[in-house]
């Protein structure tokens, strides 16, 4: 049911669907769809503290791709419609999700 309203509303939503705008929290359910549209998306950690940088599989299960540093960026090639989690590393509180749906995407922790 997750799944389906984030697909109507990305769908819907110009905004979002333009602008790739990250979703406050990880409730579940979100799960990748389609490998067929190259995406890349840049990592930026401006906060203080370490965040690890999760992919979300055709499973909805959280796959581990990096820890960033404060200060440090990763680049990485996605597709559209895979989303990924970025949480604290120390704490795993969710700091955003980011679903790509343009070739290029910026995802800036603060």
């Amino acid at each position: 049911m997750i799944k389906t309203a984030i697909a109507l509303l990305c769908l819907s939503s110009p905004v979002l669907a333009q602008t790739n705008s990250a979703i406050n929290c990880y409730q579940g359910g979100l799960v990748s769809i389609e490998s067929e549209r190259l995406a890349t998306i840049l990592f930026s950690n401006n906060s203080e503290t370490p965040v690890d940088i999760l992919w979300l599989d055709y499973d909805g299960e959280e796959v581990y791709y990096k820890t960033l540093n404060p200060g440090e960026s990763y680049e990485q090639t996605s597709y559209f419609s895979h989303p990924w989690v970025v949480y604290r590393a120390e704490s795993n509180v969710c700091k955003g999700i980011i679903v790509p749906f343009t070739a290029r995407v910026e995802f800036s922790v603060q």
